[in-house]
């Protein structure tokens, strides 16, 4: 083969890896299930006042307010990256804001230990077949806690 046959096939090699390689798709938005009547930023939650307010309010069911303890499942959600994409609740408190505020607490939580350009998850890798929509992939990891809280009566 002459040189200018090697350059092709090289250009040509070029090309179809650079085609291969999967598109940088834009991030999904973060999703709740269920979604929190508080609109706060990742790394913030609702305060115990309002949190307080809203049981009082809204969950007959808690008598006694200055002593809830209650226990709440969920499961994180995330991408194919290992960034936390979003949260699922799996086993209700019995009381939607607290739910929705444990929900909040959760990804504070997660997030406080995201280091920028690192996946959320340690040691783990996932792996799809070419035409996956890499948006379409969640890993799921189940958790739950044990909530212990007071109001003001």
């Amino acid at each position: 083969m002459r040189i200018g046959a090697w350059r092709i096939m090289a250009v040509l090699a070029g090309m179809t890896m650079a085609s291969a390689a999967p598109a940088a798709d834009p991030p999904q938005p973060f999703s709740f299930s269920p979604e929190p009547r508080w609109k706060l930023g990742p790394h913030e939650e609702p305060e115990t006042e309002q949190v307080c307010a809203a049981v009082k309010r809204e969950c007959p069911g808690i008598k006694d307010v200055t002593d809830i303890t209650a226990d709440f499942g969920f499961d994180a959600l995330y991408d194919i990256d290992g960034n936390l994409a979003g949260m699922r609740m799996t086993k209700s408190t019995g009381c939607k804001p607290l739910d929705e505020s444990l929900l909040l607490g959760q990804r504070k939580f997660i997030l406080a230990f995201h280091k920028e350009g690192q996946p959320d998850l340690d040691n783990i890798h996932a792996e799809v077949a070419p035409g996956i929509d890499r948006n379409g992939v969640r890993i799921v990891k189940k958790d739950g806690t044990s909530l212990s809280l007071g109001c003001n009566p």
